[in-house]
């Protein structure tokens, strides 16, 4: 299964959803792996890849300068709930390829009644809802009730504090650190910097 292959680190697991660290370095390439859930990727760090799927042969995808994609891209793949995939992926290019992922555990959607995400939407379906949030240094957005179990995801290198109304605080430095809001927590997101930063929020429905 996807969690299960090594490259793709497993850094939270949930009744709802998993988060994964997806990294895999120049010249490398991952295990077979199966997808079955809807999943979605946050890009953090772009290359060339090629994919097989099982029994088939690679694309022949061949590097690119600059890197395919964008840092900070979001991208649903909905299609695993109905049509798995078993494949196994290689970076043809020079840096690093990273993502952020987050797999749904159960392809079966709730109803949920969902509320406004903080910043800007950008994709709604039937498993996510994706935002995108910039802050510049010193603002803080908020409050915002979550509606549904939602990871937030550091783009950037940058100084992040997600403030619970608990007084909990989770702090984001690093691009690719993630934080975890739970269904009916009330929270803020401050940057706590002075460089602007950004942040995606990835709804699980």
């Amino acid at each position: 299964m996807v969690h299960e292959e090594p490259r793709h680190r497993l850094i939270r697991d949930t009744p709802d959803l998993r988060v994964l660290d997806v990294q895999i370095q120049p010249g490398d390439t991952t295990l077979f792996h199966t997808h079955d859930t809807p999943i979605t990727y946050v890009t953090i760090g772009t290359s060339s890849t090629d994919q097989m799927v099982l029994e088939g042969t690679w694309n022949n995808t061949q590097p690119r300068t600059p890197p395919p994609g964008r840092i900070g891209a979001v991208r649903a793949v909905e299609s695993y709930a109905q049509r798995p995939v078993t494949h196994r992926v290689t970076n043809v290019g020079s840096t690093l390829f990273r993502l952020i992922a987050v797999q749904i555990r159960d392809s079966e959607p709730k109803v949920v009644t969902s509320g406004p995400l903080p910043g800007e939407l950008l994709h709604e379906d039937r498993w996510f809802r994706h935002a995108t949030l910039s802050l510049d240094g010193g603002q803080r957005s908020g409050p915002h009730l979550a509606t549904a179990p939602s990871v937030l995801v550091l783009v950037r290198d940058g100084r992040i504090a997600v403030e619970h109304a608990d007084s909990w605080v989770t702090s984001l430095e690093t691009a690719g650190q993630t934080a975890m809001i739970l269904e009916g927590d009330r929270y803020w997101i401050r940057n706590s910097g002075t460089a602007g930063a950004d942040v995606v929020i990835v709804e699980v429905r």
